[in-house]
């Protein structure tokens, strides 16, 4: 019986210490995969990619002038049926290349706001405004040339619209072919239509990202001066001191005035 208890209180055998260290360590595997990773995004990586895109926007703007350039040159869209494609194609990838460029300019603020971030100076602040400014521009620029393109095909739908009336005119055309033209035109009416809304929502869109990018403004000074609520009381303690200086030193020479006017008096 002795020999019984004393062989049941020995430690496993070495054979399964490998396979329970095993499990320990996918344990612990399992564990940290179900932790939220952090992320690790730096001031310097986020610089990068905000410059990056700029260059990527800069090359389809020229080239999206470029291609609407040879559009106006060659006339009528069924023309130029590539031309059309590849311009339209262009405005997509400017247009998505911009919202990726306005994510990270806001992802730029939220570092800039966190209260853990490292602390900030004026060249950072001068440097997002900057990226912001050169966002403005892009998207100005980018409407200036969707709405010359616009203006191109459309005149060029016009165009098309009056030679085929012209057309039909001239060969006695009947009744039909007149009723498919005005519906033609009441399309083309539509269409024109879309654009003006389809401006008029990227204005509002963004006026709201000037208003979002002014309320991270004031948030900011807001949070400066309640990191730095002394400020204001040692300001308004200088200016009293100045201003009993001030009252102490008008005694003082009033006195002295008075007192060498009594002088002179009495000699």
């Amino acid at each position: 019986m002795i020999r019984t208890t004393r062989s049941s209180s020995n430690p496993p055998s070495p054979s399964l210490v490998p396979l329970m260290t095993t499990s320990i360590q996918d344990e612990e595997q399992d564990l940290s995969s179900l932790l939220p990773s952090q992320p690790s995004v730096t001031w310097d990586s986020l610089r990068k990619q905000a410059r990056q895109l700029e260059n990527e926007v800069e090359t389809k703007l020229a080239s999206l002038t470029k291609a609407g350039s040879n559009l106006r040159r060659k006339g009528a869209p069924e023309s130029s049926g590539s031309s059309v494609a590849e311009v339209t194609d262009l405005e997509f990838e400017t247009e998505e290349l911009l919202k990726r460029l306005q994510n990270v300019i806001t992802s730029m603020s939220e570092f800039l706001e966190r209260p853990s971030a490292t602390p900030n100076n004026p060249s950072m602040l001068h440097m997002l405004q900057r990226h912001k400014d050169i966002a403005f521009d892009y998207s100005k620029e980018l409407r200036k040339v969707k709405a010359s393109i616009r203006t191109a095909k459309d005149k060029a739908d016009l165009l098309t619209q009056v030679r085929d009336e012209i057309r039909t005119f001239h060969n006695g055309g009947s009744t039909s072919d007149y009723m498919l033209t005005e519906r033609n035109k009441i399309e083309s009416s539509h269409r024109m239509t879309d654009m003006v809304l389809d401006q008029a929502y990227a204005t509002r869109d963004d006026l709201g990202r000037q208003r979002n990018m002014l309320r991270g403004v004031n948030s900011r000074m807001g949070g400066v001066l309640g990191r730095l609520p002394g400020i204001n009381t040692l300001i308004s303690r200088i200016n009293t001191r100045r201003k009993r200086d001030t009252v102490i030193m008008a005694l003082v020479i009033s006195m002295c005035t008075i007192l060498i006017m009594l002088y002179w008096l009495r000699t």
